[in-house]
């Protein structure tokens, strides 16, 4: 028998694991507000780097677009628009617009 996403979604929250991911969902956004933090910092630091060299720190620019690709897996977690939890219980989300010139 075959599920779409939706009816295996449905299929979670009637198996007894509501309460575990309430406690999954209170740490991540736990988490997200060290993420948000993270960011600030990131921004200051940004602004001076700006200030001081004329240019972003690269490597901070490309951390700064996966810090943010890992807020938005949580935020997509916490509002149960996923399933997947995400980092430390997966891998670090990898950012895929990490082109920067």
């Amino acid at each position: 028998m075959s599920y779409n996403s939706y009816e295996n979604d449905e299929q979670t929250w009637k198996n007894g694991n509501v309460f575990k991911r309430g406690l999954a969902m209170l740490f991540f956004g736990f988490l997200a507000g060290f993420a948000r933090l993270g960011i600030t910092l990131i921004a200051i630091f940004q602004f001076f780097a700006l200030l001081l060299n004329r240019k972003p720190n690269k490597p901070l620019q490309q951390f700064g677009a996966s810090l943010n690709d890992y807020i938005y897996q949580i935020n997509q977690f916490l509002t149960v628009n996923s399933e997947k939890y995400p980092f430390p219980l997966s891998s670090w989300p990898n950012s895929p617009r990490c082109d920067f010139e």
